[in-house]
Protein backbone atom coordinates (compact mmCIF):
# COMPACT_ATOMS: atom_id res chain seq x y z
CA UNK A 1 0.00 0.00 0.00
CA UNK A 2 1.24 3.68 -0.45
CA UNK A 3 2.26 5.77 2.41
CA UNK A 4 -1.21 7.98 1.93
CA UNK A 5 -3.01 4.67 2.70
CA UNK A 6 -3.12 3.96 5.98
CA UNK A 7 -6.92 1.55 6.44
CA UNK A 8 -6.68 -2.06 4.61
CA UNK A 9 -9.59 -1.88 2.24
CA UNK A 10 -12.78 -3.50 3.16
CA UNK A 11 -12.97 -5.79 0.90
CA UNK A 12 -9.07 -6.90 -0.58
CA UNK A 13 -11.00 -8.05 -4.11
CA UNK A 14 -12.66 -4.61 -4.87
CA UNK A 15 -11.46 -3.29 -7.98
CA UNK A 16 -13.05 -0.61 -10.26
CA UNK A 17 -14.69 -1.97 -13.40
CA UNK A 18 -11.06 -1.42 -15.57
CA UNK A 19 -9.67 -2.99 -12.69
CA UNK A 20 -8.05 -0.51 -10.55
CA UNK A 21 -7.33 -1.43 -7.15
CA UNK A 22 -8.12 0.37 -3.99
CA UNK A 23 -4.48 1.10 -3.94
CA UNK A 24 -4.13 2.25 -7.59
CA UNK A 25 -7.21 4.29 -7.32
CA UNK A 26 -5.41 6.57 -4.35
CA UNK A 27 -2.33 6.14 -6.40
CA UNK A 28 -3.93 8.09 -8.90
CA UNK A 29 -5.64 10.95 -6.81
CA UNK A 30 -2.23 11.02 -5.41
CA UNK A 31 -0.54 12.00 -7.89
CA UNK A 32 -2.51 14.83 -9.21
CA UNK A 33 -1.70 18.39 -8.48
CA UNK A 34 -2.23 18.92 -4.66
CA UNK A 35 -2.71 22.34 -2.82
CA UNK A 36 -2.22 20.32 0.56
CA UNK A 37 1.27 19.35 -0.17
CA UNK A 38 2.48 22.21 -1.70
CA UNK A 39 3.30 25.43 0.22
CA UNK A 40 2.37 27.70 -3.04
CA UNK A 41 0.14 26.71 -6.08
CA UNK A 42 1.90 25.67 -9.22
CA UNK A 43 2.00 28.25 -12.24
CA UNK A 44 1.35 25.89 -14.92
CA UNK A 45 -2.18 24.91 -13.27
CA UNK A 46 -3.40 28.02 -11.18
CA UNK A 47 -6.74 28.06 -9.10
CA UNK A 48 -9.55 28.76 -11.29
CA UNK A 49 -13.45 27.77 -11.05
CA UNK A 50 -13.82 27.14 -15.41
CA UNK A 51 -12.06 23.77 -14.86
CA UNK A 52 -14.35 23.02 -12.01
CA UNK A 53 -17.94 23.93 -13.49
CA UNK A 54 -16.70 21.55 -16.61
CA UNK A 55 -15.69 18.58 -14.33
CA UNK A 56 -19.18 18.64 -13.05
CA UNK A 57 -21.12 19.29 -16.35
CA UNK A 58 -18.84 16.38 -17.67
CA UNK A 59 -20.29 14.16 -14.94
CA UNK A 60 -23.97 15.60 -14.97
CA UNK A 61 -24.04 18.36 -12.79
CA UNK A 62 -24.92 16.28 -9.53
CA UNK A 63 -24.89 19.32 -7.05
CA UNK A 64 -28.11 20.67 -9.07
CA UNK A 65 -29.83 17.62 -7.27
CA UNK A 66 -28.95 19.39 -3.22
CA UNK A 67 -30.24 21.93 -0.95
CA UNK A 68 -26.58 23.31 0.23
CA UNK A 69 -24.99 24.99 3.29
CA UNK A 70 -21.91 26.28 2.00
CA UNK A 71 -18.96 27.13 4.85
CA UNK A 72 -15.62 28.76 5.10
CA UNK A 73 -13.41 30.91 7.30
CA UNK A 74 -10.00 30.58 8.62
CA UNK A 75 -11.06 28.31 11.73
CA UNK A 76 -14.36 27.25 13.14
CA UNK A 77 -15.64 25.81 9.55
CA UNK A 78 -14.63 22.11 9.91
CA UNK A 79 -16.55 22.10 13.12
CA UNK A 80 -19.45 24.52 12.59
CA UNK A 81 -20.02 21.83 8.80
CA UNK A 82 -20.28 19.04 11.12
CA UNK A 83 -22.33 20.85 13.76
CA UNK A 84 -24.84 21.61 10.49
CA UNK A 85 -24.79 18.49 9.50
CA UNK A 86 -25.31 16.44 12.72
CA UNK A 87 -28.72 19.08 13.03
CA UNK A 88 -29.83 17.96 9.38
CA UNK A 89 -29.30 14.27 10.50
CA UNK A 90 -30.87 13.93 13.59
CA UNK A 91 -34.10 16.42 11.84
CA UNK A 92 -34.33 13.27 9.70
CA UNK A 93 -33.17 14.55 6.01
CA UNK A 94 -30.66 12.30 4.61
CA UNK A 95 -27.13 15.01 4.58
CA UNK A 96 -24.09 14.87 2.89
CA UNK A 97 -20.78 16.24 4.76
CA UNK A 98 -17.75 16.97 3.11
CA UNK A 99 -14.42 18.57 4.98
CA UNK A 100 -10.96 18.48 4.18
CA UNK A 101 -7.98 17.31 5.16
CA UNK A 102 -8.95 13.85 6.26
CA UNK A 103 -7.18 12.85 9.35
CA UNK A 104 -6.71 8.92 8.69
CA UNK A 105 -8.30 8.15 5.53
CA UNK A 106 -9.57 9.78 2.37
CA UNK A 107 -12.87 8.26 3.11
CA UNK A 108 -13.56 10.46 6.07
CA UNK A 109 -14.24 13.73 3.92
CA UNK A 110 -17.10 12.19 2.23
CA UNK A 111 -19.31 11.05 5.39
CA UNK A 112 -23.61 10.86 4.68
CA UNK A 113 -25.59 10.62 7.87
CA UNK A 114 -22.36 10.93 9.69
CA UNK A 115 -20.71 7.67 8.12
CA UNK A 116 -17.95 8.24 5.97
CA UNK A 117 -17.95 6.39 2.26
CA UNK A 118 -16.83 2.90 2.02
CA UNK A 119 -13.47 1.87 -0.27
CA UNK A 120 -15.38 0.21 -2.81
CA UNK A 121 -17.78 3.76 -3.08
CA UNK A 122 -14.49 5.03 -3.19
CA UNK A 123 -13.21 3.35 -5.83
CA UNK A 124 -16.41 3.85 -8.36
CA UNK A 125 -16.30 7.44 -7.22
CA UNK A 126 -12.56 7.82 -8.51
CA UNK A 127 -13.04 5.92 -11.67
CA UNK A 128 -16.11 8.27 -12.39
CA UNK A 129 -14.40 11.26 -12.14
CA UNK A 130 -11.13 10.04 -14.03
CA UNK A 131 -13.03 9.68 -16.85
CA UNK A 132 -14.60 13.01 -16.65
CA UNK A 133 -11.15 14.23 -16.02
CA UNK A 134 -9.88 12.68 -18.92
CA UNK A 135 -12.34 14.69 -20.66
CA UNK A 136 -12.18 18.03 -19.90
CA UNK A 137 -8.20 17.60 -20.45
CA UNK A 138 -8.79 17.01 -23.90
CA UNK A 139 -11.78 20.02 -24.37
CA UNK A 140 -8.92 22.01 -23.12
CA UNK A 141 -9.29 22.35 -19.24
CA UNK A 142 -5.94 21.07 -18.37
CA UNK A 143 -5.44 18.26 -15.47
CA UNK A 144 -7.54 18.16 -13.00
CA UNK A 145 -6.17 19.17 -9.61
CA UNK A 146 -6.75 16.74 -6.39
CA UNK A 147 -8.81 18.97 -4.60
CA UNK A 148 -11.06 19.51 -7.78
CA UNK A 149 -11.33 15.95 -7.99
CA UNK A 150 -12.16 15.08 -4.50
CA UNK A 151 -14.99 17.72 -4.75
CA UNK A 152 -16.45 16.18 -7.59
CA UNK A 153 -16.47 13.01 -6.12
CA UNK A 154 -17.78 14.26 -2.90
CA UNK A 155 -20.91 15.66 -4.68
CA UNK A 156 -21.27 13.30 -6.71
CA UNK A 157 -21.19 10.55 -3.57
CA UNK A 158 -24.27 12.76 -2.03
CA UNK A 159 -26.30 12.23 -4.90
CA UNK A 160 -26.00 8.52 -5.05
CA UNK A 161 -26.68 7.86 -1.82
CA UNK A 162 -29.95 10.54 -2.27
CA UNK A 163 -28.40 13.64 -0.03
CA UNK A 164 -31.42 15.89 0.13
CA UNK A 165 -29.03 17.92 2.22
CA UNK A 166 -24.98 19.03 1.25
CA UNK A 167 -22.79 20.57 3.84
CA UNK A 168 -19.59 21.94 1.93
CA UNK A 169 -16.59 22.76 3.69
CA UNK A 170 -14.58 25.47 1.72
CA UNK A 171 -11.08 23.61 1.35
CA UNK A 172 -8.52 27.24 0.98
CA UNK A 173 -9.79 30.78 0.53
CA UNK A 174 -13.34 30.73 -0.73
CA UNK A 175 -13.52 32.92 -3.97
CA UNK A 176 -11.17 30.49 -6.02
CA UNK A 177 -11.84 27.18 -4.09
CA UNK A 178 -13.54 24.56 -6.00
CA UNK A 179 -16.42 24.26 -3.31
CA UNK A 180 -17.68 27.53 -4.84
CA UNK A 181 -19.26 26.66 -7.72
CA UNK A 182 -22.15 25.95 -5.58
CA UNK A 183 -25.16 27.32 -5.34
CA UNK A 184 -26.59 27.39 -1.57
CA UNK A 185 -29.59 28.05 0.32
CA UNK A 186 -26.53 29.76 3.02
CA UNK A 187 -23.40 30.93 3.37
CA UNK A 188 -21.33 30.62 6.54
CA UNK A 189 -17.75 32.68 6.98
CA UNK A 190 -16.64 31.34 10.77
CA UNK A 191 -13.59 33.34 11.05
CA UNK A 192 -10.71 35.56 9.76
CA UNK A 193 -7.44 35.39 10.80
CA UNK A 194 -3.89 34.84 9.16
CA UNK A 195 -3.30 31.58 7.76
CA UNK A 196 -2.39 30.70 3.91
CA UNK A 197 -0.89 34.14 3.55
CA UNK A 198 1.23 33.20 0.76
CA UNK A 199 -1.72 32.30 -1.40
CA UNK A 200 -4.52 34.35 0.22
CA UNK A 201 -2.81 37.57 1.32
CA UNK A 202 -0.99 39.49 3.92
CA UNK A 203 -3.54 41.25 5.89
CA UNK A 204 -6.70 39.98 7.44
CA UNK A 205 -8.52 42.36 4.99
CA UNK A 206 -6.97 40.88 2.18
CA UNK A 207 -8.08 37.23 3.52
CA UNK A 208 -11.66 38.39 4.36
CA UNK A 209 -12.06 39.52 0.81
CA UNK A 210 -11.07 36.22 -1.01
CA UNK A 211 -13.02 34.16 1.94
CA UNK A 212 -16.33 36.31 1.17
CA UNK A 213 -16.16 35.33 -2.16
CA UNK A 214 -18.78 32.58 -1.02
CA UNK A 215 -21.05 35.31 -0.48
CA UNK A 216 -24.00 35.09 -3.25
CA UNK A 217 -26.30 37.56 -4.31
CA UNK A 218 -29.57 37.23 -2.54
CA UNK A 219 -28.26 34.24 -0.34
CA UNK A 220 -28.63 34.59 3.78
CA UNK A 221 -24.77 34.53 4.90
CA UNK A 222 -23.93 34.13 8.50
CA UNK A 223 -20.46 35.82 10.12
CA UNK A 224 -18.38 34.36 12.89
CA UNK A 225 -16.03 36.86 12.24
CA UNK A 226 -14.93 39.11 15.61
CA UNK A 227 -11.81 41.31 14.08
CA UNK A 228 -13.73 44.68 13.05
CA UNK A 229 -11.09 45.42 10.26
CA UNK A 230 -12.30 41.44 8.14
CA UNK A 231 -15.84 41.84 9.53
CA UNK A 232 -16.00 45.30 7.99
CA UNK A 233 -14.83 43.79 4.46
CA UNK A 234 -17.40 41.31 4.98
CA UNK A 235 -20.74 43.89 5.56
CA UNK A 236 -19.28 45.62 2.43
CA UNK A 237 -19.07 42.59 -0.13
CA UNK A 238 -22.69 41.23 1.71
CA UNK A 239 -23.83 44.41 0.57
CA UNK A 240 -22.76 45.03 -2.59
CA UNK A 241 -24.37 40.97 -3.32
CA UNK A 242 -27.44 42.14 -1.48
CA UNK A 243 -27.07 39.08 0.63
CA UNK A 244 -28.62 39.70 3.96
CA UNK A 245 -25.99 39.24 6.78
CA UNK A 246 -26.10 38.18 10.38
CA UNK A 247 -22.99 39.34 12.26
CA UNK A 248 -21.77 37.92 15.45
CA UNK A 249 -21.83 40.10 18.49
CA UNK A 250 -24.00 42.46 16.58
CA UNK A 251 -27.08 40.20 15.47
CA UNK A 252 -26.84 37.43 17.77
CA UNK A 253 -24.58 37.15 20.67
CA UNK A 254 -23.17 34.30 22.99
CA UNK A 255 -22.56 33.14 26.38
CA UNK A 256 -20.91 30.24 28.12
CA UNK A 257 -20.36 29.10 31.76
CA UNK A 258 -16.95 28.09 32.82
CA UNK A 259 -16.50 24.01 33.28
CA UNK A 260 -13.73 22.30 34.59
CA UNK A 261 -11.88 18.76 33.11
CA UNK A 262 -13.78 17.65 30.26
CA UNK A 263 -17.13 18.02 31.31
CA UNK A 264 -19.75 19.38 28.75
CA UNK A 265 -20.30 23.26 28.96
CA UNK A 266 -23.77 25.33 28.10
CA UNK A 267 -24.13 28.02 26.15
CA UNK A 268 -26.45 30.71 25.36
CA UNK A 269 -27.64 31.96 21.81
CA UNK A 270 -29.02 35.74 22.36
CA UNK A 271 -30.82 37.08 19.08
CA UNK A 272 -30.89 40.90 18.88
CA UNK A 273 -34.46 42.69 18.00
CA UNK A 274 -32.53 44.66 15.35
CA UNK A 275 -31.24 41.31 13.56
CA UNK A 276 -32.13 41.62 9.88
CA UNK A 277 -33.64 38.47 10.10
CA UNK A 278 -35.58 36.53 12.65
CA UNK A 279 -33.48 34.20 14.58
CA UNK A 280 -34.71 32.25 18.02
CA UNK A 281 -33.51 32.60 21.12
CA UNK A 282 -31.90 29.29 23.14
CA UNK A 283 -30.77 29.67 26.93
CA UNK A 284 -28.60 26.83 28.83
CA UNK A 285 -28.12 24.43 25.64
CA UNK A 286 -25.81 21.57 26.30
CA UNK A 287 -22.97 21.48 24.03
CA UNK A 288 -20.40 18.32 23.86
CA UNK A 289 -17.31 20.19 22.28
CA UNK A 290 -15.00 21.89 24.75
CA UNK A 291 -13.96 26.18 24.34
CA UNK A 292 -15.66 29.23 23.93
CA UNK A 293 -14.87 29.15 20.37
CA UNK A 294 -16.77 26.02 19.73
CA UNK A 295 -19.82 28.17 21.58
CA UNK A 296 -19.39 30.64 19.11
CA UNK A 297 -19.20 27.92 16.04
CA UNK A 298 -22.50 26.43 17.27
CA UNK A 299 -23.58 29.96 17.28
CA UNK A 300 -23.13 30.07 13.66
CA UNK A 301 -24.70 27.04 13.29
CA UNK A 302 -28.00 27.92 14.80
CA UNK A 303 -28.42 30.75 13.24
CA UNK A 304 -27.57 28.91 9.70
CA UNK A 305 -30.87 26.69 11.25
CA UNK A 306 -32.27 29.61 11.37
CA UNK A 307 -31.91 30.99 7.79
CA UNK A 308 -32.39 27.62 6.71
CA UNK A 309 -35.96 26.99 8.17
CA UNK A 310 -36.89 30.50 6.78
CA UNK A 311 -35.66 29.23 3.48
CA UNK A 312 -36.44 25.27 2.96
CA UNK A 313 -40.09 25.06 4.57
CA UNK A 314 -40.29 21.66 3.34
CA UNK A 315 -37.08 20.22 5.23
CA UNK A 316 -37.28 21.78 8.26
CA UNK A 317 -35.05 21.47 11.06
CA UNK A 318 -36.74 21.45 14.51
CA UNK A 319 -35.15 22.70 17.84
CA UNK A 320 -34.94 19.50 19.46
CA UNK A 321 -32.77 18.17 16.44
CA UNK A 322 -30.95 21.18 17.13
CA UNK A 323 -30.33 20.54 20.69
CA UNK A 324 -29.63 16.67 20.27
CA UNK A 325 -27.31 17.05 17.60
CA UNK A 326 -24.80 19.55 19.55
CA UNK A 327 -25.27 17.91 23.01
CA UNK A 328 -23.96 14.77 21.18
CA UNK A 329 -21.38 15.76 18.94
CA UNK A 330 -17.69 14.70 18.68
CA UNK A 331 -15.60 15.96 15.67
CA UNK A 332 -12.35 14.02 15.88
CA UNK A 333 -9.32 16.26 16.46
CA UNK A 334 -11.09 19.26 17.41
CA UNK A 335 -10.58 19.27 21.34
CA UNK A 336 -10.51 15.29 21.44
CA UNK A 337 -10.03 13.93 24.57
CA UNK A 338 -8.98 10.42 25.19
CA UNK A 339 -9.26 9.72 28.93
CA UNK A 340 -6.60 7.93 30.76
CA UNK A 341 -3.41 8.35 33.50
CA UNK A 342 -2.21 10.84 32.20
CA UNK A 343 -5.71 12.95 30.44
CA UNK A 344 -4.11 13.25 26.16
CA UNK A 345 -5.95 16.18 24.18
CA UNK A 346 -5.92 16.01 20.46
CA UNK A 347 -6.31 18.85 18.57
CA UNK A 348 -5.54 19.98 14.96
CA UNK A 349 -4.87 23.69 15.98
CA UNK A 350 -2.11 24.77 13.40
CA UNK A 351 -2.22 28.61 13.39
CA UNK A 352 -2.33 31.36 15.99
CA UNK A 353 -5.74 31.49 16.17
CA UNK A 354 -6.51 27.80 17.01
CA UNK A 355 -3.65 27.37 19.28
CA UNK A 356 -4.72 30.35 21.20
CA UNK A 357 -8.31 28.46 21.50
CA UNK A 358 -6.67 25.73 22.64
CA UNK A 359 -4.53 27.58 25.45
CA UNK A 360 -8.18 29.00 26.11
CA UNK A 361 -9.66 25.77 27.08
CA UNK A 362 -6.13 24.09 29.02
CA UNK A 363 -6.19 27.51 31.09
CA UNK A 364 -9.75 27.42 31.94
CA UNK A 365 -10.15 23.31 32.55
CA UNK A 366 -6.05 22.47 33.49
CA UNK A 367 -4.77 25.42 34.87
CA UNK A 368 -3.26 23.56 38.06
CA UNK A 369 -1.81 20.07 36.21
CA UNK A 370 0.99 19.20 34.73
CA UNK A 371 0.40 19.97 30.94
CA UNK A 372 3.04 19.03 28.18
CA UNK A 373 2.59 19.59 24.77
CA UNK A 374 3.78 17.28 22.06
CA UNK A 375 4.05 19.63 19.29
CA UNK A 376 5.18 19.77 15.51
CA UNK A 377 3.80 22.06 12.22
CA UNK A 378 4.93 22.94 9.09
CA UNK A 379 7.32 24.66 7.54
CA UNK A 380 4.93 27.20 5.81
CA UNK A 381 3.35 27.96 8.89
CA UNK A 382 4.12 30.74 11.89
CA UNK A 383 5.70 28.51 14.79
CA UNK A 384 6.89 31.50 16.86
CA UNK A 385 3.81 32.70 17.43
CA UNK A 386 2.18 29.41 18.61
CA UNK A 387 5.08 28.04 20.47
CA UNK A 388 4.60 31.67 22.16
CA UNK A 389 1.42 30.64 23.27
CA UNK A 390 1.86 27.42 23.89
CA UNK A 391 4.78 27.99 26.36
CA UNK A 392 2.13 30.40 27.97
CA UNK A 393 0.46 27.66 28.92
CA UNK A 394 1.95 24.56 29.26
CA UNK A 395 4.67 23.27 31.63
CA UNK A 396 6.84 21.27 28.58
CA UNK A 397 7.33 21.35 25.08
CA UNK A 398 8.24 18.32 22.96
CA UNK A 399 9.26 18.90 19.73
CA UNK A 400 8.29 16.15 16.86
CA UNK A 401 7.91 16.14 13.15
CA UNK A 402 5.07 14.03 11.55
CA UNK A 403 5.84 12.21 8.05
CA UNK A 404 3.04 11.52 5.98
CA UNK A 405 3.77 14.89 4.47
CA UNK A 406 6.86 16.88 2.70
CA UNK A 407 5.64 20.01 4.62
CA UNK A 408 6.81 19.17 7.69
CA UNK A 409 8.80 21.80 9.75
CA UNK A 410 12.65 20.23 11.18
CA UNK A 411 12.21 19.81 15.12
CA UNK A 412 15.87 21.28 15.28
CA UNK A 413 14.80 24.41 14.09
CA UNK A 414 11.23 24.27 15.87
CA UNK A 415 14.10 24.19 18.72
CA UNK A 416 15.86 27.25 17.91
CA UNK A 417 12.27 28.96 18.08
CA UNK A 418 11.61 27.29 21.75
CA UNK A 419 14.96 28.28 23.19
CA UNK A 420 13.48 32.03 22.63
CA UNK A 421 10.37 31.63 23.45
CA UNK A 422 9.73 28.40 26.01
CA UNK A 423 13.19 28.53 27.85
CA UNK A 424 14.52 25.55 28.99
CA UNK A 425 11.11 23.58 28.77
CA UNK A 426 11.55 22.05 25.63
CA UNK A 427 13.01 19.07 24.20
CA UNK A 428 12.85 16.93 20.72
CA UNK A 429 11.89 14.00 19.61
CA UNK A 430 11.72 13.23 16.39
CA UNK A 431 9.59 10.12 15.80
CA UNK A 432 6.11 11.62 16.84
CA UNK A 433 4.92 7.80 18.87
CA UNK A 434 7.86 8.31 20.77
CA UNK A 435 7.38 11.88 21.39
CA UNK A 436 3.90 10.84 22.78
CA UNK A 437 5.48 8.69 25.07
CA UNK A 438 7.97 10.77 26.53
CA UNK A 439 5.07 13.21 26.91
CA UNK A 440 2.93 11.21 29.09
CA UNK A 441 6.01 9.85 31.22
CA UNK A 442 7.03 13.73 31.41
CA UNK A 443 3.25 14.85 32.65
CA UNK A 444 3.01 11.71 35.20
CA UNK A 445 -0.61 10.29 35.86
CA UNK A 446 -2.51 12.95 36.90
CA UNK A 447 -1.28 15.48 34.68
CA UNK A 448 -2.40 16.26 31.05
CA UNK A 449 -0.91 15.67 27.29
CA UNK A 450 -2.13 17.89 24.26
CA UNK A 451 -0.93 16.96 20.75
CA UNK A 452 -1.14 20.15 18.96
CA UNK A 453 0.68 22.08 16.01
CA UNK A 454 -0.66 20.40 12.79
CA UNK A 455 -3.68 17.79 10.70
CA UNK A 456 -0.86 15.69 9.72
CA UNK A 457 0.66 15.23 13.16
CA UNK A 458 -3.21 14.71 14.65
CA UNK A 459 -3.33 11.93 12.00
CA UNK A 460 -0.28 10.32 12.98
CA UNK A 461 -0.84 9.92 16.44
CA UNK A 462 -4.94 9.59 16.70
CA UNK A 463 -5.15 5.93 15.67
CA UNK A 464 -2.81 4.80 18.22
CA UNK A 465 -5.26 6.64 21.06
CA UNK A 466 -8.02 5.29 19.63
CA UNK A 467 -6.68 1.47 20.21
CA UNK A 468 -4.96 2.74 23.46
CA UNK A 469 -8.67 4.08 24.94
Amino acid sequence: MTQHDTNMPDDQQALSQDGWSYGQSLDYLYGRINYERLSKPSPGNPMKLNRMHALLAAMGDPQASLKIVHIGGTKGKGSTASMVAAIATQAGQRCGLYTSPHLESLEERFRVDGQPATQSQLISLIQSVRQAAETIRRQGEGEATFFELTTAMAIEHFRRDGCEVAVLEVGLGGRLDCTNICSPEVTAITSIGLDHQNLLGDTVEEIAAEKAGIIKPGVPVVSGVRDPAAAAVIQQIADERQAPLLQIDRDYHVQRESVAGNNPSRFDFLPSESAPLPLKRRTAWPLALAGIHQARNAAVALAITDCWNLKTQSLQWPEQACREALATLSVPGRIEFFPGEPLVILDTAHNRDSVEALADVLAERFESQNVVAVFGTSHDKDASEMLTILARNVKQIVLTRYRTNPRWYPPQDLAAIASRVAGQSWEVVENSHDALQVARHRAGPAGVVVVCGSFFLAAELRRSLVERS
